[in-house]
């Protein structure tokens, strides 16, 4: 049976482990295929995707977490590329995203400092390709803070709270259509996560496929994902989006994946063998 785990962060984004470390986590899980799905930055999946020759027992498909905004509420569209298309052009158009990225990124600590009285040293931001809200909650964990990482979702920096800023003001729509315009497909990420929208309205914007398999699925979740994608003619993924061992949000790399005749249908959907 061959296994895929489709949304895994390192690095290069708000990961906590470098691109091999992943990679080689993922061969211990025995898993076939992996995506490597950093926010807004194609450069550790296609750095991944150079290294096929280094890693024969494991495929690597180009992919990205694209943030967009749909009423209001951030919407995460998972983009899978098949390594056919020149993706320069898009890479560039990510730079801005992540320009945005660090203009948020001191708003945040602006208002941790005015609410919670966290003056935290930005300077690890110095390292970062782009600068997500897990990484500034790792951050303030490491600065000697005494909170965890729920805590700081919860009642800091999550959306709703007073230190909260969006990322990107790129619509969910123009996000879908930039990644089929480099010929990708488009994936609603954890589903389960959205407050403000429905899995249908993202749906009807054009969508490809939908994150059915997600750790923090609850009850009926996964079921229903299920329903939404054979009843529009989508497909579906798996991932766990790792971060970093017990974070508390996230899953690890390998425990849940995509197999059997669902890996396949995603695989002949991206064209890839």
């Amino acid at each position: 049976m061959k296994k895929a785990d489709l949304h895994m962060h390192t690095t290069y984004s708000d990961g906590a482990l470098k691109l091999e470390e992943v990679i080689n986590l993922a061969r211990d899980a025995n898993l076939d295929y992996i995506s490597i799905t950093d926010h807004d930055t194609l450069k550790g999946s296609i750095e991944a995707y150079r290294m096929q020759d280094r890693f024969t027992d494991i495929k690597f498909i180009i992919g990205l977490e694209l943030s967009t905004e749909l009423n209001g509420e951030s919407i995460h569209i998972l983009g899978y590329f098949n390594g056919d298309y020149n993706l320069e052009g898009l890479e560039s158009y990510l730079e801005n995203q992540r320009k945005q990225r660090e203009i948020r990124a001191f708003k945040i600590k602006d208002a941790l400092l005015k609410y919670f009285n966290i003056d935290l040293n930005m300077d690890f931001a110095n390292n970062l390709l782009s600068i997500t809200r897990g990484s500034i909650a790792r951050e303030i964990i490491k600065q000697g803070y005494p909170y965890t990482h729920k805590e700081i979702f919860d009642k800091m920096i999550g959306q709703g709270c007073p230190a909260y800023y969006p990322s990107t003001k790129l619509t969910t729509k123009h996000g879908i259509k930039l990644i089929h315009e480099y010929g990708g497909l488009a994936v609603l990420a954890h589903p389960c996560l959205l407050r403000h929208n429905r899995p249908l309205d993202i749906i009807s914007l054009g969508i490809d496929g939908i994150e059915a398999v997600y750790p923090s699925n609850k009850d009926n979740d996964e079921a229903r994902f299920r329903t939404y994608a054979r009843d529009n003619s989508l497909f579906i993924t798996a991932g766990n989006d790792f971060h970093d061992f017990h974070d508390g949000k996230h899953g690890h790399i390998g425990e849940l994946f995509l197999s059997d005749k669902e890996l396949n249908i995603f695989l002949e959907k991206l064209d890839v063998k």
